[in-house]
């Protein structure tokens, strides 16, 4: 299962580059806010340390509505591991 997604870090701004995603959610997966951004699931939040098991993040940043610079995979392993790609 796929979400299309953009990022938001703790205080609710933009993640402005994958780089930093990946250091943000290395440092505390909880501060990462993912906002859902596909019609079905427009509006739902989820936080990076609660990815449901087999959904994969599709991330589109900075901004999925105005600028989409750089885009990566989100998801977590069968070892519960944190991936971002």
């Amino acid at each position: 299962m796929f979400c299309n997604v953009g990022a938001l870090d703790a205080e609710g701004h933009r993640v402005m580059t994958k780089r930093a995603l990946r250091e943000m959610l290395a440092i505390d997966p909880a501060q990462v806010k993912f906002d859902c951004t596909g019609l079905r699931d427009e509006g739902r939040i989820i936080k990076g340390d609660s990815i449901p098991p087999g959904m994969t993040l599709v991330v589109v940043g900075p901004d999925p509505f105005t600028k989409r610079s750089w885009y990566a995979n989100a998801y977590n392993r069968a070892d519960g591991t944190l991936v971002v790609r």
